[in-house]
């Protein structure tokens, strides 16, 4: 007979599974609502840029609303009720849709700027409530390869949507009703997630509010941790120049590569099996080197082809599947070392603070960059300067900068040794980055690390 701990756990991937649409939907800068903001509705640069910074300003809200909703909201509700919100959301969006004239893309963009402001900031409680909540009713024992199993499900089923949305942006590109289609299917799932969730029970142990004693004082204490001050310097470098072209990546691919959204679907599939299938890999390598040189040696793999952008022109976009796949490939090490060497040097005490003071921090960066890029963009169009020249030295500036960023991650000592740990939540805004680009695998992923001592 099955047991409550087993039920939980099998709950726990079907509604993993179902919300994988909606995912792949919710952010603004993901290649099927960028495609729908500028190729249907022609927002302008300033104002995708702003949209496309929501997500990561309501992950830096999290810092001030973690402890003011610990008070009065177990993690179970913060994961569920603002769920519940979004939802309702996108099902407005998804009807409003049909009346919303194409021809004027002043009022799209107010209404987008509303829309994506609201359930940006739902989905960060989601994001602190479920990481939360998620803990509370997975053994630690077993964390690791529910996880990893729940993962690769996932990545089937991410690519099964991306499948879908291929045909549905192929068949209809210039209908509404594409977009329209693939939000309520996503929507439907996500309300069949909710209710899964629902049936999830926690732990009488568990069970209570969101612990939040100590915050200030956790938060302060962390500027005597100097690796883990410098690994959020670094990631706040790194999330500025990623975020400063990264949102624009599909903008720029659908109006001067002349790659439909089908085609991009293709890419980004490609890119998502890159990385399911190297990701044992890499996490072999982590375990004997180390995560610094992985993450340094992937860094430039990377960045190096990611030069390519400068010459891109649509004879040659064929080398977008090369880059995607390489990307699935160098950007999987990335990430992999990114998260275990943040637990690596985070304070064995206030680690929930340590979390949340470094996304708040890189989510700020993030933030940023993609507001200056519209901004930079909108104004060297009105001074009649070439935009596709903006756009090339972005993609100049941008892998230049990131690879100049590795003097400061070379500057940390990383431990040889390190406990196990689950590091679900940490790195939203990173994460979220990766999923623009086209690795939902690594989106999707929690990393677990394992109790080992490197090989010297």
């Amino acid at each position: 007979m099955e047991t409550t701990e087993q039920r939980n756990l099998r709950l726990g991937i079907l509604e993993g599974l179902l919300a994988t649409p909606w995912i792949l939907l919710c952010l603004p800068a993901g290649f099927i609502i960028s495609a729908l903001l500028t190729l249907y509705y022609e927002i302008s640069p300033v104002v995708y840029g702003v949209i496309a910074s929501l997500p990561a300003w309501s992950n830096a809200l999290q810092i001030v609303l973690t402890p003011i909703v610990g008070k009065f909201l177990t993690s179970r509700d913060l994961a569920l009720a603002p769920g519940w919100m979004n939802l309702g959301l996108w099902a407005v969006m998804a009807a409003v849709l049909g009346y919303l004239p194409p021809d004027d893309p002043k009022a799209a963009g107010q209404l987008f700027l509303i829309f994506f402001g609201l359930a940006s900031l739902t989905q960060s409680l989601i994001g602190v409530g479920w990481t939360a909540w998620v803990q509370q009713w997975t053994p630690s024992k077993v964390r690791g390869s529910y996880f990893a199993n729940r993962n690769r499900l996932i990545s089937i089923v991410t690519i099964c949507f991306l499948l879908v949305s291929m045909g549905m942006l192929n068949w209809y590109s210039d209908s509404i009703w594409a977009y329209q289609s693939l939000i309520i299917v996503a929507i439907l799932c996500r309300f069949f997630s909710l209710l899964y969730q629902h049936i999830i029970v926690t732990p009488p142990e568990s069970e209570g509010m969101l612990k939040t004693d100590g915050w200030l004082k956790d938060l302060k204490n962390l500027r005597h941790h100097k690796k883990f001050i410098l690994l959020v310097i670094f990631g706040s470098w790194c999330g500025f120049w990623m975020s400063l072209t990264g949102p624009f990546i599909p903008r720029f691919v659908y109006e001067h590569l002349s790659i439909a959204p089908w085609q991009f679907a293709l890419i980004n599939i490609l890119a998502t099996l890159s990385g399911a299938l190297t990701l044992p890999l890499w996490g072999k390598v982590i375990d004997r080197h180390g995560c610094i040189p992985v993450m340094i040696l992937s860094m430039i793999i990377w960045q190096v082809q990611n030069y390519l952008w400068c010459i891109l022109t649509p004879s040659i976009s064929w080398l977008l599947y090369f880059m995607w796949i390489c990307g699935g490939i160098v950007g999987n090490a990335y990430l992999l070392g990114l998260f275990n060497l943040l637990f690596k040097v985070m304070p064995e005490t206030g680690r929930t603070a340590a979390i949340s003071a470094n996304m708040a921090v890189t989510s700020v960066a993030s933030a940023i960059a993609p507001m200056i890029a519209g901004q930079l963009i909108e104004i060297s169009d009105d001074m009649g300067w070439s935009t596709l020249t903006v756009y090339r030295i972005g993609f100049a500036v941008g892998p230049t900068a990131l690879l100049l960023g590795l003097f400061i991650l070379r500057r940390i000592k990383e431990p040889e040794t390190y406990a196990e740990g689950s590091l679900m939540g940490t790195m939203r805004t990173v994460r979220q980055m990766l999923q623009i680009q086209g690795l939902n695998f690594l989106a999707n992923a929690n990393f677990v690390s394992p109790i080992i001592k490197r090989k010297k």
